[in-house]
């Protein structure tokens, strides 16, 4: 007994956390359901976009470089005169399509970033949704 006439609770008590309280909160990995949801949801919307932004600029440079003369299609010369006038379109154009690529492979390696830790962190599949 405590000297407040209590019996002393046993180890095996005291090593037990209460059964009615949830300490993870539903959480893993340290995020909650919705947390992973909007990860997943922001690297997917950013991807599309990229990749849609991509493939238009792509498109763009094709129709610019079937009507121009091979020749003007390359990056503006000083002293290239006027026949050089479409150069920097499509220098302008190579130079975004490689930015989209650089996102794109960002937003992919970013992506299996979060999925193997999610993995690791056995968060289900309807959370990568």
């Amino acid at each position: 007994m405590t000297p407040s006439g209590e019996t002393s609770p046993t180890l095996d008590r005291l090593l037990q956390l209460p059964s009615g309280l949830n300490y993870g909160g539903g959480e893993k990995g340290g995020m909650t359901p919705g947390e992973w949801r909007l990860r997943y949801r922001e690297l997917r919307r950013g991807l599309e976009y990229e990749e849609k932004a991509l493939e238009d600029a792509q498109a763009e440079l094709s129709k610019i470089a079937s009507t121009a003369d091979a020749w003007t299609l390359a990056a503006p010369i000083p002293g290239g005169g006027a026949a050089a006038a479409d150069a920097p379109l499509d220098y302008q154009l190579r130079q975004e399509i490689k930015r989209h690529k650089a996102e794109v492979e960002h937003l992919e390696r970013a992506l299996r970033e979060l999925d193997v830790r999610a993995d690791l962190a056995g968060v289900p599949a309807e959370w990568r949704q």
